[in-house]
């Protein structure tokens, strides 16, 4: 079986001089190059209800599955974050089919949150994950376990996002944490990173020092991934793309 693929719109953050990336003119692009799902970043969108309708409709007439990035935590000081409502309705109105956030500061899945998220996951038809973010607090594989066992006893239908760079920040090994975490996952972002003396930075699929072939054999091949990393510059950019992508393939 073939792993689905993604592309988080990420990779196309160094396109343009200004760092503008107008995702709603990506999406051919992305489906001629053989993904099946895209990864909107909601970061990136400068005409918010104008990009959604855009990229909703592009989205279902080219039959990309549509995931959907937001920059903010679940948790904020152990509540609920206030927007939850508002995101969960955003992934609905782009079609999407999956929402992405970070954990944040999280204390306890008490009863009465338990019953407000799962309240938001009957209301809304998408699946909630959390991603690893770059702090050991809120993004290491024991905070990540001790969120995601609570959950679990409570049956509610949340994943992990494995974020592969992310883990290098924190100084954790991301082979490692694949072995730990990989019966939560439900989704991979395959992000590689260099450790350098100015501190880690983002580099290409092969450039890095993730061996990515070997983390991502820890996962079974039903979990979809998404290359989320900048592939080059201007005109550049799609021919990296391609290639990475087909060589991703060719390890499955």
């Amino acid at each position: 079986m073939s792993r689905l693929m993604g592309l988080n719109t990420l990779a196309y953050m160094n396109k343009q001089a200004d760092g503008k990336v107008d995702q709603k003119t990506l999406l051919k692009e992305i489906s001629e190059l053989g993904f099946t799902i895209v990864e909107i970043r909601r970061e990136y969108l400068t005409e918010m209800d104008t990009d959604i309708d855009a990229i909703a409709q592009q989205a279902k007439r080219l039959q990309l599955d549509v995931f959907y990035s937001v920059p903010s935590e679940l948790f904020i000081k152990g509540a609920l974050n206030d927007h939850l409502a508002k995101y969960f309705s955003e992934t609905v109105a782009l079609g999407g089919r999956q929402l992405k956030l970070t954990l944040g500061e999280f204390e306890q899945l008490t009863p009465e949150i338990a019953s407000a998220l799962e309240k938001l996951l009957k209301e809304y038809p998408v699946h909630l994950t959390i991603e690893n973010d770059q702090s050991v607090q809120k993004g290491g594989p024991e905070a990540l376990i001790n969120f995601i066992e609570q959950v679990k006893e409570k049956q509610l239908d949340i994943g992990l996002t494995f974020d592969t760079g992310n883990f290098v920040y924190i100084g954790v090994d991301p082979e490692e944490a694949a072995y730990k975490l990989k019966d939560f996952v439900s989704y991979i972002h395959i992000k590689n990173v260099k450790v350098t003396d100015d501190g880690v930075v983002l580099s290409g699929l092969k450039t890095g020092d993730i061996n990515m072939k070997t983390v991502l054999n820890v996962f079974p091949d039903n979990i979809p991934a998404a290359v989320e990393y900048p592939c080059g510059s201007g005109e550049e950019i799609l021919s990296n793309i391609a290639k990475d992508f087909e060589e991703i393939r060719s390890w499955q």
